[in-house]
């Protein structure tokens, strides 16, 4: 699944490459990703509209819609205005929507000219002003691309509930072990509930605890001040480095120009080979339902309590 160094790589593609892009028009290939919103719902939220702004909420993207050019023009008295082109749109629009997508496991976001042949898996096409198409792909269809009010946006349960974001300034150590203190599940499981922290999965809550010398299997609230802020630093430097390269190695990921991560991982399925730090065989166990590696010596069971 990608997660927040994914989507956030995502993100900033489409910061840089859509804002201020008009919709044109949609094809829906496959409604299963629009869960239960209906085809004509969302080609009439979104059609006519403008991209105005790209945010990331964990792994969610939310790509502001609005009735404006977004784009600031300098009118002729030099003075910063915005072009609306309201008079333009076929059907009222109201303000704010968001199209809100979140890719699952193996949903893929693509940029591309508008006369490309479609891919297999094919689901959503959204035809922009500037002759390209986003398109969103999905194997399974567990991923989801939908258009909606700041309202039902607010009801969405992935959001309503979410923990803070492990790379915003206001991210601690105090913060990562208030929400772990009173846990008793395997901190590595826990770290996944997205309730703890935002955009952390799989790859990364074992290359930060690989990182931070922690046991995966540690009862969350067995973690000393110490560990937690060790932690926390791991996480934020896991997750900075991971940006940094465009997220993980994948064969199941690629960026909107369909170029796959840097970032490679020390642990993360990496199990039977030799740690990068100490040469000891990786240990693979199933933890929660999920592949778990990490270093029996690196990361030693032990249940201190602080």
């Amino acid at each position: 699944m990608p997660e927040l160094p994914e989507v956030e790589t995502l993100r900033r593609g489409l910061e840089i490459e859509v804002t201020g892009r008009r919709i044109l028009g949609t094809v829906v290939a496959n409604a299963k990703v629009l869960k239960e919103q209906t085809e004509a719902a969302f080609r009439e939220r979104i059609v006519g509209r403008w991209i105005q702004q790209i945010d990331r909420r964990g792994k969610y993207l939310l790509l502001l819609l609005g009735d404006a050019d977004p784009r600031a023009n300098l009118s002729e008295n030099g003075k910063t205005s915005v072009r609306d082109d309201r008079q333009h749109h076929d059907l009222p629009l109201a303000s704010p929507l968001f199209l809100c997508i979140h890719l699952k496991m193996r949903g893929q976001l693509l940029l591309l000219p508008a006369e490309t042949g479609l891919a297999p898996y094919h689901c959503v096409r959204i035809r922009l002003d500037d002759g390209r198409d986003l398109r969103f792909h999905d194997m399974w269809t567990w991923g989801e691309i939908r258009a909606l009010t700041a309202e039902e946006l607010a009801g969405v349960a992935g959001l309503a509930g979410m923990g803070p974001e492990p790379l915003s300034k206001d991210w601690s150590g105090a913060e990562l072990r208030r929400r772990l203190a009173k846990r008793s599940g395997a901190v590595k499981s826990v770290l996944l509930d997205q309730r703890t922290v935002a955009g952390v999965g799989n790859i990364y809550a074992d290359e930060s605890l690989h990182r931070a010398g922690i046991h995966p299997e540690r009862p969350a609230r067995s973690l000393t001040e110490t560990e937690t802020e060790r932690l926390a630093e791991a996480i934020r430097t896991v997750l900075t480095e991971a940006v940094n390269g465009g997220g993980t190695l994948s064969d199941e990921y690629t960026d909107l120009a369909g170029k796959p991560g840097r970032y490679s991982p020390r642990v993360y399925d990496r199990g039977g080979q030799p740690c990068g730090v100490c040469g000891t065989k990786l240990t693979r166990i199933r933890l929660g339902g999920r592949g778990t590696v990490y270093c029996s010596r690196c990361q030693p069971f032990s249940e201190m309590v602080g």
